[in-house]
């Protein structure tokens, strides 16, 4: 008889911390779409759709190939960066970059002429050797920049170059990208989730992991495997904490936050809950909207301003991807578009506030291409909202006053390799910086010694 009101205390306790482990289960377990609970307002997948729209006739865009060079102090260059390791003597972009001739006769005069430069934020000691291989002797006093040390044929030079500085520029892209909407596509609403769960789509986001796709981006020089979408228009990196990254927009950047911020329209947005569902935000892969590259794009289609669900707008950023399928290989910086269909009231836009622009994770570097101020900021307002159709381009660039960040040296050396023969010589760098793939790099130029047979040119006249 007594074994009864035992067990009945027993079920008593144990069914509160069943109910426990059960709710734990079921927030770690994704649901059919791959979304898995992190916490209020945040969900993390590795499902992410991937879609080919080629396949539906798309024409893809392409990117340009030149830009003109800005005559101010600034020279900037404009293409992505080859950083560490080998590198390709064709590429003015590699951190060291030796060229020379690519044949000579013996007795010939070879000159060499070897690049560095610096491409991080913060001046760097580097250290250049360059020793002479055999089949070359070194002429003397043709050395410019570089000392020559006759016991151990080696050509060297220490000294400190200044930082390159990454950045963006903002820029109309014509012709302009196509507005996607990814429900026409199948990808799922973002939204959803967090309504089936008894929440409101409203300051929420959804973090995805491109790296079990085998993807990357890059961002101010850092490679990112995983990217979060936050409903009020906006990407960021998953270790982003801007003041309040889901409450109102701020100017960018803004050193006292951090935190990549991609602000395509960043505004307060709600999409509303289970009894009224307004709007809706998507992401996935994309093939063929960028001619050569694979994208991850996000959209926001028809999201409603918090508090004026009157106020309604479509837009999408989209960011060139490195890995498998994508020819995009840009270890210094994506490119970025921003794409925009329709804002139902732009002068009411301005009003509630938005911005529009870009920031590193250190809230020092970045740009506000379009700004108007929410409750009570003190920035004054920039631009204006774009208008349906309107494309606007991220350009990575490099800023280098007066060339600081880049050397050039040259040298002379005769040939007296015998013919045939191929004569590689290496210049080897080292620098102060923590990355092992910036700390030691080399670049080898090849030398083709052969005879230079010349044919006489015969002209015969007409009779």
């Amino acid at each position: 008889m007594k074994k009864q009101p035992l067990i009945r205390n027993l079920i008593l306790v144990l069914l509160p911390l069943l109910a426990v482990a059960l709710a734990a289960q079921a927030q770690e377990q994704p649901n059919p779409d791959g979304l898995i609970v992190v916490g209020p307002g945040q969900r993390y997948t590795e499902t992410i759709p991937v879609i080919d729209i080629q396949a539906l006739d798309y024409q893809p865009g392409t990117l340009p190939t030149s830009y003109p060079v800005n005559n101010s102090q600034f020279t900037i260059h404009n293409s992505p960066l080859t950083r560490g390791g080998g590198s390709d003597p064709n590429n003015p972009y590699a951190i060291i970059r030796k060229t020379g001739p690519a044949f000579m006769q013996p007795g010939g005069t070879a000159r060499y002429e070897i690049t560095l430069n610096n491409y991080e934020s913060i001046t760097r000691t580097v250290q250049l050797v360059d020793p002479l291989p055999p089949g070359l002797a070194y002429v003397p006093d043709s050395a410019n920049g570089l000392a020559y040390d006759a016991s151990t044929r080696t050509l060297s030079w220490q000294g400190e170059l200044a930082p390159g500085h990454l950045d963006y520029i903002i820029e109309e892209h014509s012709p302009a990208l196509p507005y996607l909407d990814l429900a026409t596509f199948g990808a799922v609403n973002l939204c959803d989730d967090f309504i089936a769960n008894g929440e409101s789509c409203d300051d929420v986001s959804v973090t995805f992991n491109l790296g079990v796709n085998g993807y990357t981006t890059n961002l101010y020089g850092d490679v990112l495997s995983q990217l979060t979408v936050s409903a009020n228009g906006l990407i960021l990196a998953p270790e982003t904490t801007v003041s309040d990254p889901y409450a109102h927009n701020q100017w960018l950047p803004d050193a006292a936050t951090s935190g990549f911020v991609l602000a395509g329209l960043w505004r307060d947005t709600n999409m509303g809950n289970a009894e009224a569902p307004n709007g809706r935000f998507h992401a996935a892969i994309i093939s063929g909207l960028v001619e050569g590259h694979d994208v991850f794009y996000a959209q926001w289609h028809d999201a409603p301003q918090s508090g004026d669900p009157d106020l309604t707008a479509r837009h999408a950023i989209a960011l060139l991807l490195n890995g498998d399928g994508s020819q995009a290989k840009q270890p210094g910086a994506a490119h970025v578009f921003f794409i925009y269909d329709n804002i139902s009231n732009p002068a009411q836009l301005v009003a509630q506030g938005y911005t529009i622009g870009v920031a590193d994770k250190l809230g020092a570097r970045g740009v506000t291409y379009a700004y108007a101020p929410c409750c009570g900021d003190g920035q004054p307002p920039r631009g204006y909202p774009p208008a349906a159709g309107t494309t606007l381009h991220l350009r990575p660039v490099l800023f280098g006053v007066e060339n600081g960040y880049s050397r050039t040296f040259s040298y002379e050396a005769v040939v007296n390799a015998p013919v045939p023969e191929t004569i590689a010589s290496t210049a080897v760098v080292t620098s102060s910086s923590p990355d092992p793939a910036l700390a030691t790099a080399w670049s080898t130029h090849y030398l083709y010694v052969r005879w230079q047979t010349y044919l006489p040119l015969a002209i015969g006249g007409s009779e």
